[in-house]
């Protein structure tokens, strides 16, 4: 029995140990007591105990859910408390707290905790281990921009000494206003002396595109200390009224001034892609922590493959349609089988539960009522179909698909990409038995390894069915087939660009034609691909997971169910309750193989 209680979980001890108070007299404490009363004194008591001992209670769990709970609620704390990572000192706290909370870890008996919590030991190890290499290199990539900036220490120490103490001097501070002020219009004359973008390489203007972002979010955080003080601390508002103005007035120009002499990609520039790949030596320790142990040479090459493998069999489902040996034909046929504005949504409806009763007819997975009750749709803006031109998902499926403001080309290529074929191979993506049934469920088993997120999981999983689906004939026919492949081509060449252009090997431009090329794309929605890719905030391995994930689910696949071991229902169950955790740490889950707390990445998952 489990009697250490898991973080914010402690109500239900003190409610045990008032119902014991009130029926155990404070005179004599009967004898005889009830089972139920037994397990609330045990609760009782394993709560006070944590109490006296300092939580170190958690050292004999037999998993680490309530070390996994009390570590992200230590992080949220100070995340809330520290919000500006540049703020003097906010880097070594940070690594500080990381390195207590590894040593911490690593005080643990390994030998004694259950097989899930020595998966959980190794994911906490390796996240806190991650977390000190992006704080390092985060302070390389700060040291690259800081050429493009004035010493804002000055400015940052007002800034930390307003979140530390929230007391201002009014003077002090208007002066420390102005002499910032200053400084930035001198700067902002020098880079307008310096080389244009044009003539500067590559890594310059993405450093430029860093600096750019640290003045904006400067510019956030002067804003949130004026809103702080101003009329409400009289001392403040006589001072830096003014100077407050003068200084946000220097910061918009300072950032105009990147954007457009130094990145070349004005802040309204739509069209322009330009990211900042975090190159080869970053993109390993990426790999390291994902528990991929391949090089990103070797999964460029496994994405090469399959593109290959997604040529053969586009070409084979185009003659089946009758239209020869170029399979472009065979997409543009598929393409052009749109449904009209307005019809979008009920296709989608149908797709949906065509997918479920799919599913069901042959027991693949638990798919709980609740679940195919509660999801949502939303319809997609111009504006964000810039970005993403296809579905989005999870409990509400957001819908790409024209409106009437869209021009002419806009509304055919949008129409083009989400016609019934395609669309056919996404729905189940989004909803079930993709993203939106995985959140529901890990909604509700071990959520306290949420924070262990991977896209090889996330996005691994909703490919996987892809996959598995297109081994199940989930395809009608031919046309189908070409919905199915052109994703799964997609995801390919996800593989092969995303991975050059990390590695500092390609441009935007070169992964553009490559989803053009090969792939298949609109070339507006080749573009909007790849903006989606470099600009949107993902992470580096995001895109080349999807493919990598289901193909990492598929060889797993083979090994417990086609072996045997378990039937498909059981895996997949047991895939959605352990947490979107990297695909080797599930399958030594599953498993017993053995484990050491020092382990790292082996699993060669394509061999």
């Amino acid at each position: 029995m489990r009697v250490t209680l898991a973080a914010g979980r402690w109500f239900h001890a003190e409610r045990c140990h008032k119902k014991v108070r009130r029926e155990c007299s404070p005179v004599k404490i009967p004898v005889k007591m009830e089972a139920r009363e037994k397990v609330q004194s045990l609760l009782w008591m394993s709560w006070i105990l944590a109490v006296v001992l300092g939580g170190k209670l958690a050292a004999a769990e037999p998993d680490l859910g309530t070390t996994l709970e009390r570590y992200q609620a230590d992080r949220a704390s100070l995340r809330h408390r520290y919000r500006d990572p540049r703020q003097p000192g906010v880097h070594e706290r940070f690594d500080e707290f990381y390195r207590e909370q590894l040593a911490a870890l690593q005080a643990l008996p390994f030998d004694q905790l259950s097989r899930a919590g020595q998966i959980d030991y190794l994911l906490l190890r390796s996240h806190l281990e991650f977390m000190r290499e992006e704080l390092a290199n985060a302070a390389e990539r700060d040291a690259a921009a800081a050429v493009f900036l004035p010493d804002f220490l000055p400015l940052r120490e007002i800034l930390l000494q307003h979140e530390r103490d929230h007391t201002l001097d009014g003077p002090t501070t208007a002066e420390q206003f102005a002499a910032t002020a200053v400084t930035i219009a001198d700067l902002v004359k020098k880079l307008n002396e310096m080389p244009a973008a044009a003539d500067r390489p590559l890594p310059e203007r993405i450093s430029g595109l860093r600096a750019a972002e640290e003045v904006a979010s400067l510019k956030r955080s002067v804003g949130n200390l004026h809103s702080f003080y101003q009329s409400y601390d009289p001392n403040y508002s006589w001072w830096c009224a003014q100077p407050q103005q003068k200084l946000q007035e220097a910061l918009n120009s300072l950032e105009t001034t990147l954007r457009n002499r130094i990145v070349g990609v004005p802040a309204d520039d739509k069209e322009t892609i330009i990211g900042q790949p975090i190159g080869e030596a970053a993109l390993r320790v990426a790999l390291d922590h994902a528990w991929i142990p391949y090089s990103p040479e070797e999964l460029i090459a496994i994405g090469e493959r399959e593109l290959a493998w997604c040529d053969e069999q586009m070409v084979a489902a185009t003659q089946a349609l009758g239209l020869g040996d170029d399979w472009r034909k065979g997409l543009d046929y598929v393409a052009r089988q749109y449904v009209p504005p307005g019809q979008q949504p009920q296709l989608i409806h149908d797709l949906a539960q065509e997918s479920i009763d799919f599913l069901e007819a042959r027991d693949l997975v638990t798919i709980p009522p609740l679940a195919k009750e509660v999801w949502r749709m939303e319809m997609m803006s111009p504006e964000r179909q810039r970005v993403n031109p296809y579905f989005l998902g999870g409990d509400t499926i957001i819908v790409s698909y024209p409106t009437a403001e869209m021009s002419q080309e806009e509304k055919l290529t949008s129409l083009r990409g989400n016609n019934p074929h395609f669309a056919r191979a996404t729905v189940h993506h989004e909803l079930i038995p993709g993203h939106h049934l995985q959140g529901f469920m890990t909604d509700r088993y071990r959520p306290e390894r949420q924070i262990f997120r991977t896209p090889f999981w996330i996005e691994g999983w909703a490919l996987y069915w892809e996959l598995r689906l297109w081994e199940k004939d989930f395809a009608r026919n031919a046309a189908d087939q070409i919905g199915m492949l052109f994703w799964r081509r997609h995801r390919a060449a996800r593989i092969v660009f995303s991975l050059n252009y990390e590695s500092g090997r390609w441009t935007p431009e070169q992964c553009v034609q490559l989803l053009v090329e090969r792939a298949g794309h609109e070339p507006g929605n080749a573009r909007a691909e790849v903006r989606r890719s470099v600009m949107a905030g993902y992470g580096p391995l995001y895109q080349a997971a999807y493919l990598l994930g289901g193909l990492q689910l598929r060889a797993l696949h083979r090994e417990l169910v086609e072996a045997g071991k378990m039937t498909e229902r059981q895996y997949h169950d047991a895939v959605l309750q352990r947490g979107p955790i990297p695909i080797e740490l599930l399958r030594l889950e599953l498993t017993d193989a053995p484990l050491t707390p020092d382990m790292t990445t082996s699993w060669r998952f394509d061999d």
